[in-house]
């Protein structure tokens, strides 16, 4: 921890290492004091309680995280003319801005995205409730987009897509050792770029997936 920083800086490094590596309530505030060295005068001056640190650990990550996937989902529209964008594409403006934030050491990258990889594993929901909030102006542009794209694809059936997509995402994410393990070494885990290109291609073709044969006989019911 940088003594050197500011107080508000280092509690927030704190809390986003230690609640990406217990969790939510795996963490004490008390916790957090000690890591960042100062008191709780500091913490609830800053912050007020564990809740809105958690809060403001995010909007710190997500705010830009979510500016450029918002451009490069304008400049994958704009390309493609008020038609359908490719998957692909679509995954990408998702995607590849968490593999920029891993790479820029000024923005923490790492420690946060072991956060974003840990939510699938959070017993309490809050975390997730929170990470929902600060998705959300970009879920709201990009699910018209997808709905765009695979029009096939039923309300239903693109949700439980997306949620084996965002699964994947933070498996991917969090590195596990085991993965080298299981590989035998063929794979470093830590190798984020390579894995995300990857996970790209394999969850673009998930989407894409024709849709199981009893949901398209749910559907014909429906509509007849």
């Amino acid at each position: 921890m940088n003594q050197e920083a500011p107080t508000k800086d280092r509690i927030l490094d704190a809390a986003e290492r230690l609640f990406g590596e217990h969790g939510f309530d795996g963490v004490s505030l008390r916790t957090i004091i000690a890591e960042a060295s100062v008191n709780l005068a500091a913490v609830h001056y800053h912050f007020h309680s564990k809740e809105a640190l958690l809060d403001a650990v995010f909007a710190r990550r997500m705010a830009p995280l979510n500016r450029e996937r918002l451009a490069r989902l304008d400049a994958c529209e704009a390309e493609a003319g008020g038609g359908p964008v490719p998957i692909e594409q679509l995954l990408e403006a998702l995607l590849m801005p968490v593999l920029h934030l891993v790479r820029d050491p000024s923005r923490n990258g790492p420690t946060f995205c072991k956060l974003m990889g840990r939510l699938h594993a959070e017993t309490s929901t809050h975390m997730a409730e929170v990470f929902t909030k600060h998705m959300a102006g970009f879920k709201e542009r990009l699910q018209p987009a997808l709905r765009r794209s695979l029009p096939e694809l039923p309300p239903a059936e693109l949700f439980w897509r997306m949620h084996f997509t965002m699964g994947a995402v933070a498996h991917t994410l969090r590195g596990s050792p085991v993965t080298a393990v299981m590989s035998g070494g063929v794979i470093d885990p830590s190798d984020l770029e390579s894995g995300m290109h990857r996970l790209i291609a394999f969850l673009a073709a998930g989407l894409r997936a024709p849709v199981a044969v009893a949901e398209t006989q749910e559907l014909e019911n429906v509509r007849s």
